[in-house]
This record gives structure tokens, C-alpha cells and sequence, in this order.
């Protein structure tokens, strides 16, 4: 009997209060738009199947943006204290509501990423991978964001200690590194340094006033 087609799933962990930024860096302008559109328009313009978006309740700015993109919200009932939190609210949710088969993939990355493609997604997706590897790019033979999980290792998220991150149960797994450019790299945007540099570097045509 043939395999039925997998899906694929992504986290976008949008619950942070972005205070080394000293403001909602995911409401800053990024193009025409704002960076979340543009990360949310890298995801929903990819073959994943279903991107969930997990947002603060109180953070109505937020979500209205979020929901000029076709994304499934999930408000969690406490406010998410780390990345790590908000991607246990997301997991739940595609667990009760999708029921993931156990062929089925998971990305899970952080949402200020506006250099993030659907090129780089796909990509990913298009890695054959097994059930116990991670996919992971590798820009310039660097590590970066997107991850890709197979869906039975995302179960170990909720099992790590309270000083533990994602990145420690990536280390402790098979990856598969597809390889990219280092110009491509997806970095996040924590400060408004690295906003400031990574929107210089944008053609001159996409800058807008801040």
C-alpha cells in the first residue's frame, strides 16, 4: 500500500514583548508592509500546508496584521514567558485540530526572520528525510532558521528542562543540512542595530520611513 502524501506544518511564535527592540518589532516597516507580513507572506506563499500563529490575546495589533494572511491564530490563555512556551501552545493546537500523521513535518522558527523565502522553505520541504532527522539549511556551512521536524520528535518539546531551548534537542538529533549561499542566510532581528542593517541592505526601491 502506498505511503499517503505527508503534510506539513509551521509554528510562527509571535507572543514576545521584543524588549531588546524597545517596541513591537513585528509591526515595524519591512517593504511594502510590515516584517510580519512579510514573514507570514515567505510561509503562506510555500508548500506548507498550514501555518499557525501564535499571538499574545492582549496584542490586538498584532493579530488584526496576522490576519491579513491565511493563518490560523491561536491566542494562548497566559501570556507565553519564552519561544519555547508559544511553540507548545502551537503544537497543541495542530495536534487537537489537524492530528498529524506520524510521516507529517513541523517548522518551527522565530517569527522577526524578514529575510525568510518560500524558495528556502520549499527547499527544505523537498529534502527527503526520515523520521528521526531534522532538517535543517546550512548558509555558507552555517546553521540557521528554518528547522524542520519530523512530527513525532516535536513531542520532546514538552519534555525540556526549564534552562533548555529548541536548539538543545536539535543537537541532540540526526540533522540533514541542505545547503544555501551565506547571502541568504535567515537571520532574526532582535535590536534596532540589526533592524536598521538588515533594512539598509534592502534595494532602494522597498525602503520606507520609519
Amino acid at each position: 500500500m502506498n505511503q499517503p502524501p505527508s503534510k506539513c506544518y509551521s509554528i510562527v511564535p509571535a507572543a514576545g514583548r521584543s524588549k531588546r527592540m524597545g517596541g513591537a518589532k513585528l509591526l515595524l516597516p519591512w517593504r511594502d508592509g510590515l516584517l510580519i507580513d512579510q514573514v507570514l507572506a515567505a510561509w503562506t506563499d510555500s508548500r506548507v500546508d498550514e501555518v499557525v500563529v501564535v499571538v499574545r490575546k492582549d496584542d490586538q495589533a498584532l493579530t488584526e496584521a496576522c490576519r491579513r494572511h491565511r493563518v490560523h491564530l491561536v491566542h494562548p490563555n497566559d501570556d507565553p514567558l519564552e519561544m519555547k512556551t508559544s511553540v507548545q501552545w502551537g503544537l497543541r493546537e495542530i495536534q487537537t485540530r489537524l492530528t498529524p500523521k506520524v510521516h507529517d513535518r513541523c517548522f518551527i522558527a522565530p517569527a522577526d526572520v524578514p529575510t525568510l523565502s518560500s524558495r528556502i522553505i520549499d527547499r527544505l520541504i523537498a529534502a527527503e528525510s526520515d523520521a528521526s532527522t531534522i532538517v535543517v539549511p546550512e548558509f555558507g556551512g552555517k546553521p540557521g532558521h528554518p528547522a524542520l521536524f519530523p512530527w513525532p520528535l516535536t513531542a520532546e518539546i514538552f519534555e525540556l528542562g526549564p534552562d533548555e531551548g529548541i536548539d538543545r534537542m536539535v543537537k541532540r538529533h540526526r540533522q540533514l543540512a541542505v545547503p544555501f549561499p551565506a547571502d541568504q542566510r535567515v537571520v532574526d532581528v532582535d535590536t534596532p542595530e540589526e533592524y536598521e542593517r538588515l533594512r539598509d541592505a534592502l534595494p532602494e526601491g522597498w525602503k520606507k520611513k520609519r
